[in-house]
Parts: C-alpha cells; structure tokens; sequence
C-alpha cells in the first residue's frame, strides 16, 4: 500500500510538471508569436508608412530595434518566420543605408539577406514567397553594384533576379504581383544594355514593357504603383530616343512620365515618393525641351519641381537623393538664367555648387553625383568667363577637373568622357581670353581627340554639340559642318550660341 501510494504520489507530481512544462511552452510559444506578429508589423506596415511620409530617421530606428531584438534570439531557437522577418530587416536596413549614400553597409546588409534567404529557400523550394525574398535581395545587390559603376557584376545579379523572377511567376500565374517581377528582371537588363550602349536591344525590351504597363493600368487605374512603372518605362525609352538624336520623341516620353507621376502625386499629395519621382520626370523633361530649344516650357517644368525638391529638402535634409534633385533643380535655374545674365544666374549656380558638393561627399562612389557636380563646376567656369572674371574660371575648372580626372582613370564611359571635353573646351576659352593661343589649341585639341575616340558610326549625338565647337574652335568649319547637320536635322537648337569663325588659325 505503501509503495502504491508513493507511487501514485510520484505519478501526479510528474503529472503537475508535466502540465506545467506544457503550459509553459504554450505560454513561451505564444509570446513568441506576438513577438512575431510586432516585428512582422514593424517590418511591414511600418516600414511602408514611414516609407511614404519619407521619414529615413524612424525607419532607421525601427531597423535598429529589429536587429536588436534578433541579437537577443539563439539562431537554433529561431523559426523560420523568424528568420524570414531577419532577412526583410537586413533588406529594409540595406535600402535605409543606401538612401543615406553608405554603399558598403548597404552591400554589407543585402548580402546578409541573400544568404539568408538562400537557406530558407533550399528549404522550402516550393515556396514562393521565399524565392521572392530571395529575388529581391540579388535585385539590391544587383543595385549597389550599379550605382558602384561594376556593370560586370551589375549584369551578373539582374541575371540571377530576372531568373528568379521567371520561376516565381511560373509559381503562380495569378499571381500578378509575381508577374511583375518578370517585367521588372528585362527592364533592369534593358537599362544595363543602355548603359553600355547597345541601344537596339535595350529599346526593344522597353517598348515591350511600356505596352504592358499601359494595358495594365488601364486595367487598373486605382494602381499608383502600377502607374509608376509604366512612368518609368516612358522614362528610360525617353532617354534612349534622346541619345539617338530623336528629340522630339524624347520630349513625347518624358511628358507622358510626368504625366502619370503627375496623377500618382494628385492622388496621394503627401506620397513623398511621387514627390521625388516627379522632380525627377521634370528634370528630364526640362532637358529635352532645352535641346528643342523651348526654353518657355522648360522655365515651367523647373519652376514645378524646384518647389517640390525645396519641400523634401526641408523636411529631411539628411536625404541625398532629395539633395541632390534640388542641386538639380539649382543647376537648371541657372542654366535658363544665363540667357538673361550671368549675374542674375550667379546666386542659383552657387547654390547648385553647395548642394551638390555636399552630395558628392556623402557619395563618393556615385558617378551621378559626380556628373552633376562636374557640371556644376562648369557651369561656375562659364558664368565667371562671361563677366570676365578669368581667375575664377580657371579655379573652377581646375576643381572640375579634379573631380573627374580620378574617375575617368579608373573607368572611362561615355558620360565622363564628355563632361571632360567640356571641361577642356572651357580651359581653352580661358586660356584664349588669356593671350596664350597655343595653351588654347592644346586644350581645344584634347577636346576633339576626346570625342572623336572610340568613336561609333554614326557618332554618338550625346558628343556632337561639344565635337562642333571643338572644330569650330580650331577653325575647322568644314569638319564641324556636317555634325551641326545632324544637330540641326535632330531638331537641335544649341543653348548658347556657336563660336564665332574661326577662333584659331587650323593646321
């Protein structure tokens, strides 16, 4: 009896742990999922809203309590949701990185989501939205790797994320979201081509997108997302007309970008996004229409976006893509003010300078930036000779040139390659107005052999303007006339004017 009584004894106490341990569990089990549900909130619905209010300081915090609380956590204890909710943070901490002009923390932090999200896709090959994460990750690192000017590598992960993207929407045909995806792996390649030059290959693809979009949003017209895309498509097919000489088609592209961004921010007015991505379209669009040579309806355009990109400023300086957008805007003020006076462009092109250069050292890398930057250095350069201020001119080149020497020796592309032309045709014109003909010569030479380098048939219309006042520099009138031909024939008309013939006296 009495061993039968211990025994039961024995046999309720480990009944009581028992129920306990299980209590327990359930309760650890579901404060886990809370914990989850939080994170999942903070990384999702969050991140979104914060996201479109345009507030990189929040979202930063919010990353960094997420990183926090995974620290916290024993990678064998961790769910898979769990760590599906970790590689979303490292992509949301990459994204805020990059935003802050931090390429290494930002490769840093997709890499870690790439293989993250590996592990969970090897897992679970089925699973869909763990390719999707997983696709998303080599589009950032593909991302990085562009701003980075590494096209080699760029090419390399927009493959494997157009891959990705076939298999995910093979997953699931209904899925149209997934669907998207394919579109959006060619639309990165078809800019990658662009970049390189192979424009044939890069405007097919573009207008095969642009034709989707368009049904789509016609299909949906609630979807300002949808209407983004199709946005960006006329964006980059405006781009590729406009460096084929095609200027009026161009203008026709980049108005019906503006046009849809125009309508998303109408929608949603205080989308910081739409904002952002509509100064953009007006900076495009003021370009084309400066070539055509209306400089009226480029004056509107700039006088948009200027108070858009002062407002995004304003409220979030810390951003050097609103930065630079208003040192953009600066840029172009100036621009259309040199027609009036070089005194009343002064304080604009200034201002550009300051802006920009302030970009350029959160960015070091980013040969956008540093395009821009240059340019705005030039366009110092210009106004200074124009009041004769030589000194000032020289100084202002000689930075310019500072800047681009260093990129151009590691990587020569086209955009550079221009931007130092016309560095050197400003350095002959101060080198003339100085007395020193030959200085002039050398630089006006440099210029011509710059353009005419490697050199496609026909040439590039981006080299024709600086290529015509090169020649027309040196005295070359006949050299130089069938370029202002095309120039002409494109529908082109030159912001300022010719050089006068001849400059210098030719070989």
């Amino acid at each position: 009896a009495v061993i039968a009584l211990a025994a039961l004894t024995g046999m309720a106490i480990a009944i009581g742990l028992a129920a306990t341990a299980y209590v327990a569990r359930d309760d650890a089990e579901r404060r886990q999922a809370q914990a989850e549900d939080i994170l999942g909130f903070m990384l999702g619905d969050l991140r979104k809203n914060l996201t479109t209010v345009g507030r990189l300081d929040l979202m930063r915090a919010v990353d960094d309590k997420a990183t926090g609380y995974f620290a916290t956590l024993d990678p064998r204890d961790m769910s898979d949701r769990a760590l599906e909710e970790q590689a979303r943070s490292l992509t949301g901490i990459g994204e805020v990185r990059l935003g802050e002009g931090n390429h290494d923390a930002a490769m840093a932090a997709f890499r870690e989501a790439h293989a993250r999200s590996t592990a969970l896709r090897e897992r679970a090959p089925e699973n869909g939205q763990r390719l999707f994460d997983l696709a998303q990750a080599e589009y950032w690192i593909g991302f990085v790797a562009w701003q980075q000017g590494r096209l080699d590598a760029t090419g390399l992960w927009f493959r494997r994320y157009r891959d990705s993207a076939i298999r995910l929407a093979a997953m699931d045909r209904s899925n149209f979201d997934w669907q998207k995806e394919v579109a959006y792996g060619h639309q990165n390649l078809a800019v990658l081509n662009e970049a390189r030059g192979r424009y044939a290959e890069a405007e097919s693809a573009m207008l095969s997108q642009l034709s989707l979009y368009r049904t789509w949003v016609n299909r949906r017209p609630a979807d300002s997302g949808l209407r983004f895309e199709a946005a960006n498509a006329a964006s980059w097919l405006g781009s590729l007309a406009s460096r084929q000489g095609r200027l009026a088609e161009a203008e026709a592209f980049f108005q019906e970008e503006a046009r849809g961004l125009a309508h998303n921010h109408a929608m949603d007015p205080k989308n910081v996004r739409w904002k952002q991505e509509l100064i953009d379209a007006q900076l495009l669009l003021a370009d084309a229409q400066v070539q055509r040579g209306r400089l009226s309806e480029a004056r509107t355009s700039i006088e948009f976006a200027t108070p858009l990109a002062v407002e995004l400023f304003t409220q979030d300086p810390a951003n050097n893509a609103v930065r630079v957008s208003l040192g953009s805007c600066r840029w172009w003020q100036a621009q259309l003010d040199t027609v009036k006076s070089a005194d009343i462009a002064r304080p604009a092109a200034d201002a550009a300078v300051s802006l920009l250069t302030q970009a350029h050292r959160a960015e070091p890398r980013n040969e956008r930036v540093l395009s821009w930057l240059v340019r705005a250095r030039n366009q110092q350069a210009s106004l200074a000779l124009a009041r004769g201020e030589l000194e000032a001119a020289r100084l202002y080149l000689s930075a310019a040139h500072a800047l681009i020497e260093p990129a151009w020796k590691a990587q020569q592309n086209e955009d550079l390659r221009l931007w130092l032309a016309r560095i050197r045709l400003l350095e002959g014109e101060v080198a003339q107005r100085q007395g020193s003909v030959a200085a002039a010569r050398r630089s006006w030479t440099e210029a011509r052999q710059l353009l005419l380098a490697e050199a496609t048939v026909p040439l590039a219309f981006g080299r024709l303007d600086p290529l015509v006042r090169a020649l027309r520099l040196l005295g070359q009138s006949a050299e130089a006339a069938p370029h202002a031909e095309r120039l002409d024939a494109a529908g082109y008309i030159p912001l300022q004017p010719w050089p006068a013939l001849p400059a210098v006296v030719a070989d």
